[in-house]
């Protein structure tokens, strides 16, 4: 076959660019170290790439959120670990106090000592690091606890991304701290009137007589001559939020212990509570079930020292009215009686809201029973009662309006929608509560929001112009709301605030109208101010203001709650003890948790830490150049150009004298 110089010159020009493409290629891989140089090279390898590469970049930054938030974590567990340290500290001090040696001087050292931790605390729990509050929840620049205890920052958690649509939280927020729950633990309740068993107070006990009780307690001006029935007037809330009343018929040469067990059984069902007798002499219930915060317990004991039957009543109102009877009070407060109470012993929640300058405050939590939380404005009253059903009942108001005028005769009706639904009446009119869509609102629907614009209105004496226009009753709530605020606190109480004034000439009770009516053992449908027994525990925490109580017993020196002096309600140093103990167990388990958030931080750090390294190496192995393979093939590759390049160089030298 004839080769002819085109032919010759085809083949040099194919085989001098394809070794020449594959000595740029090789010279590529070799200089870049990669595969390829651009998506169309390869795209196999360039889609496998890229995936790794994002994978790569995912877990980087992984590694580095996980860092950030185990940075934070534990810093948040060095600060809780001093936070027990303290309580630790603080419950020493009350142990210390509990002695009964202390004089005056000695217990205000004490309490001088136990606010001094309490200020350690409090500077503790506003820890920052890099500008970031610990405890503020994700409100990292809303410095979390003021200078009077309160919290400000959320309950929201801050999360870290420790996977693919994967993330943890880092933090431990300030209300789950500092207003926080414990489901494991029970509330106790006590009565806080020391009962005595003879003259020389010593403490009443369960094997005494109630003849005895009477004899030494209450008016004990007299004795109880041939009477032998004594009565007690009990109300209360079950563990699941029911109301109840009772009045109980006892003997009064029977024991105090058959009165603790009717006690019991006044409750549903009995064995839910346990009732017994503390070594002050006063009364103790706690709730056999873990969690519950709804219990709640009244009573007072009447007996007719005449012999007669004036303590035998169907409305304790008239036990004030009867000749010659002995009342024991078992709890008291100290509250102001609304006009219609009578004596503090009967008023039971007919009280004015406590006063503050410009602040009136209830002190009784409207808690929501389906989910055992403090209730909200947008909790339904229903959701809150004592009942089943708010059809029927009547709250009664006392109270004096903004500007100091009397209003003595105002109701709240709650009624179905079929009954022509809730309204209410003030200066002998009667307005309707509509809600947000111009509809009068049912009793089973309305909600503390509702009832916080009617009080609003009702104090600030911004009554709608007309008793059945949405219209004025909208503008009426708008105008109030220039003069008050009515709202519920963290805690669920009712709170009202004066504007207008620094110090209020407002005040305020609200009660059922059926308070006091032991004609029938349905209990109140809503208490707000109520002369009920104090708490010793239960399973919400209030952690500075658990702590003010505690060094207000220590600095009163009260050694358990005491009625008769000081601060009423408060618990008392041998309560406070038990409650220490509480509040410490609930930080530990905080610590626990921040430590167990810190643990698994670390662990998703080194998971993605060695999971970027086996990416990294995949992607190698697919992406990168084996420099001994590529420089073998370059060389191959190389002498075979240098051959052909020498070839055409001699061939484009012959002469016409070497072809002929």
């Amino acid at each position: 076959m004839r080769i002819t110089n085109q032919l010759q010159f085809a083949n040099f020009d194919r085989d001098y660019k394809r070794d020449s493409k594959l000595l740029n290629k090789y010279t590529a891989q070799i200089s870049s170290g990669h595969k390829i140089q651009n998506s169309y090279d390869d795209s196999s390898v360039y889609i496998d790439s890229s995936r790794l590469e994002y994978e790569k970049t995912s877990l980087s930054q992984v590694k580095t959120s996980s860092q950030s938030a185990q940075t934070f974590a534990d810093n948040s567990d060095t600060i809780l670990n001093e936070f027990n340290s303290s309580l630790t500290q603080f419950k020493t001090k009350l142990i210390q106090a509990a002695n009964g040696s202390h004089d005056n001087t000695s217990l205000n050292a004490i309490a001088n000592d136990l606010d001094a931790i309490k200020t350690n605390l409090m500077d503790l729990a506003n820890s920052s690091i890099n500008g970031k509050f610990l405890f503020s929840g994700t409100a990292f620049s809303v410095k979390p606890i003021d200078s009077n205890g309160n919290y400000k920052g959320n309950n929201k958690s801050i999360t870290a991304t420790t996977g693919a649509e994967s993330t943890l939280a880092y933090n431990i927020d300030g209300k789950s701290l500092f207003l926080g729950s414990d489901g494991d633990y029970k509330k106790i309740l006590s009565t806080n009137i020391k009962l005595y068993s003879d003259d020389t107070q010593t403490p009443i006990k369960s094997s005494d007589t109630v003849k005895t009780l009477f004899e030494h307690n209450g008016d004990s001006s007299g004795s109880t001559g041939t009477q032998t029935d004594s009565y007690f007037y009990i109300q209360g809330k079950n563990s699941d939020g029911s109301s109840f009343k009772k009045k109980i018929n006892i003997n009064v040469n029977d024991t105090v212990d058959t009165l603790l067990d009717n006690i019991k059984n006044s409750f549903n069902p009995p064995e839910s509570v346990s009732v017994t007798l503390n070594d002050f002499g006063q009364i103790e219930i706690t709730d056999k079930n873990n969690g519950s915060k709804l219990m709640d317990f009244s009573m007072i004991g009447a007996i007719d020292k005449d012999g007669g039957s004036d303590a035998d009543v169907s409305d304790i109102d008239d036990l004030t009215t009867g000749t010659n009877i002995n009342i024991i009070s078992f709890v008291e407060s100290g509250y102001v009686n609304s006009p219609d109470a009578g004596s503090e012993a009967v008023s039971f929640d007919r009280n004015y809201f406590s006063v503050d300058g410009n602040k009136l405050t209830s002190n009784v939590s409207q808690i929501d029973k389906k989910t055992n939380e403090f209730a909200t404005a947008k909790t339904k009253l229903v959701d809150a009662s004592g009942l089943s059903s708010l059809d029927g009942v009547t709250l009664d108001l006392k109270l004096n309006q903004i500007d100091g005028t009397t209003q003595n005769s105002v109701q709240i009706d709650l009624k179905s929608s079929g009954s022509g639904g809730s309204t209410f009446t003030i200066g002998g009119n009667t307005y309707n509560i509509y809600d947000a869509d111009g509809n009068v609102v049912d009793a089973d629907k309305m909600t503390y929001q509702q009832l916080n614009d009617v009080v609003a209105m009702i104090v600030s004496n911004n009554i709608p112009a007309t008793t059945n226009s949405k219209s004025d009753y909208d503008t009426a709530i708008g105008n109030s709301r220039g003069s008050v605020d009515v709202s519920l606190d963290y805690r669920g109480r009712m709170q009202i605030v004066d504007k207008q004034n620094a110090s209020t000439q407002i005040k305020f009770s609200m009660y059922d109208s059926s308070s006091n009516n032991f004609g029938s053992t349905t209990g109140n449908a809503l208490s707000f101010m109520s002369n009920n027994a104090i708490d010793v525990d239960k399973p919400s925490v209030d952690f500075f203001k658990d702590l003010d109580d505690m060094i207000t017993a220590v600095r009163e020196g009260k050694l358990s709650s005491d009625g008769t002096y000081g601060d009423k309600r408060n618990l008392g140093i041998e309560n406070s003890i038990r409650r220490i103990d509480h509040v410490r167990d609930h930080v530990s388990k905080l610590h626990t948790k921040i430590g167990s958030l810190s643990n698994a931080l670390n662990s998703a750090y080194q998971r993605s830490d060695m999971l970027e390294l086996q990416v990294t190496t995949l992607q190698s192995q697919i992406a990168d150049t084996d420099i001994g393979e590529v420089l073998a093939k370059y060389n191959q590759i190389n002498v075979g150009f240098q051959a052909l390049l020498s070839t055409i160089a001699k061939t484009n030298s012959i002469s016409l004298l070497n072809y002929l």
